[in-house]
């Protein structure tokens, strides 16, 4: 059976080893928008070994919210090979045939979120990213296509499903809303009425 997990991770930096302190992911499915399990780790980074921040990032924290980035780096509690541990176990009890193929990520562009968090599983010794090469998928692809067929604007279709009750840049905030989006343009795709 088809496993369809969004993910969100946030970092202090853009670059390839950009430290990352937290990841959030939740299954759900994609024709009817319910959810069926989730995760949300926050790393200690006083517990990392090597801080990976650029000071546009930094900057860029403080001036959307500050008070959200204080609360996470407070509240973290893995160290970073524990944060990627964690997930990656997490990620593997999803599958129902144990190879993976059953399971297909959602991230936020093509070369963030999952290529980050490939980057890093890669680099962990013992752990591979466990994602089938074929099963990475782009809510930003999938949002393009909804608003070509049906000619509502990107922004539009965003708006539908917005939440003012969730915070921007809290990854687990970030995934409900991912799933939301991704299920309304899966329903405009498949010409189910748009509401």
């Amino acid at each position: 059976m088809r496993k369809d997990i969004m993910v969100d991770i946030e970092t202090l930096g853009t670059g390839n080893n950009a430290t990352v302190f937290q990841i959030s992911a939740i299954s759900f499915n994609i024709q009817t928008g319910d959810k069926h399990g989730s995760i949300n780790l926050i790393g200690d980074i006083e517990k990392y070994n090597n801080l990976n921040v650029d000071g546009s990032t930094l900057k860029w924290w403080l001036n959307k919210d500050k008070e959200l980035l204080t609360e996470l780096l407070n509240k973290g509690t893995y160290e970073e090979y524990d944060l990627f541990e964690a997930i990656h176990k997490w990620l593997k009890t999803q599958s129902s045939t144990g190879d993976m193929k059953d399971v297909y990520l959602w991230g936020n562009g093509i070369l963030f979120d999952n290529a980050k968090l490939q980057t890093n599983l890669n680099s962990c010794s013992g752990m591979k990213y466990p994602i089938y090469y074929k099963n990475d998928r782009d809510v930003r692809t999938i949002l393009e296509l909804a608003s070509m067929k049906s000619g509502l604007t990107e922004e539009e279709i965003k708006k539908s499903v917005t939440d003012e009750n969730e915070r921007k840049h809290d990854a687990f905030d970030d995934v409900a809303y991912q799933i939301r989006l991704v299920v309304k343009c899966y329903e405009i795709l498949m010409n189910k009425e748009v509401k």
